[in-house]
């Protein structure tokens, strides 16, 4: 467990029964698809799928972006989990559909939510992690796709997972132990300007990655004649860094 971690939640055992109860309320005939990332959150979750008996199939999608501590720790902890390759010629994607920013976060559907299309699907969706996800219901369901969502996790706070963690000593992730508080995508526009910058640092092949896609994006436009109020790779990559 990370250094000075703080473990006072004493409700930890009723959300456990909770998010078990949920879990087998939600079971469908053919099982559910478990989205696991890796994370802090999906392995916890992971563990309560499991203590809840359901019929389940665990999937993680395949991120360009993922650190390889991430990828390592899949492998070597969760080898039968299913790589989906669903984010094949993501690069390409950006230089089509521009670079994602907070508000157009389209590339969460790609390397997050892509599978499941006609499942009910697990996640480990908390109400804590951000400001949007405040909003993010128990059940959520896509008539796009034929998804049905399911959260069951979605009231355990920060403390509530690490607590959980610990309690059931539960393997998870190195990079938490050097103080990373999230293990997602490399320099996410939704992550901290502290965080992006340490992550910049750390992943510099990845970093060179998204400054190349400024200078092809750009490219682009200025062969296609389009207007942009970028003129350089580098002005663009100014701009979304400091997004």
């Amino acid at each position: 467990m990370r250094s000075g971690q703080k473990i006072l939640m004493s409700d930890l055992d009723e959300l456990e029964k909770l998010a078990i109860e949920r879990i087998k309320n939600f079971e469908p005939p053919e099982g559910y698809y478990l989205a696991f990332s890796g994370g802090k959150d999906s392995v916890v979750l992971y563990d309560l799928v499991k203590r809840s008996g359901v019929k389940y199939d665990a999937h993680y999608n395949v991120s360009p972006l993922d650190p390889p501590e991430v990828l390592n720790f899949i492998k070597k902890h969760y080898p039968e989990v299913h790589w989906e390759q669903s984010a094949r010629g993501f690069w390409k994607t950006v230089v089509k559909k521009g670079l994602p920013t907070r508000i157009n976060r389209w590339c969460c559907e790609i390397l997050r939510e892509s599978g499941g299309v006609g499942r009910k699907v697990l996640t480990g969706i908390r109400w804590d992690e951000s400001a949007p996800r405040k909003s993010r219901k128990l059940v959520d369901v896509c008539a796009r796709n034929r998804k049905y969502t399911i959260n069951p996790i979605l009231d355990f706070t920060h403390d509530h997972i690490w607590e959980y963690i610990k309690k059931y000593d539960l393997s998870y992730c190195s990079l938490y132990d050097e103080g990373f508080r999230r293990v997602g995508c490399i320099m996410c526009p939704l992550a901290s300007k502290k965080a992006r910058q340490r992550e910049f640092e750390r992943y510099p092949k990845i970093a060179y990655l998204w400054r190349r896609a400024c200078d092809q994006l750009i490219e682009k436009r200025l062969a296609a004649g389009s207007k942009s109020k970028f003129k350089t790779g580098q002005e663009l990559w100014d701009w979304w860094w400091n997004f």
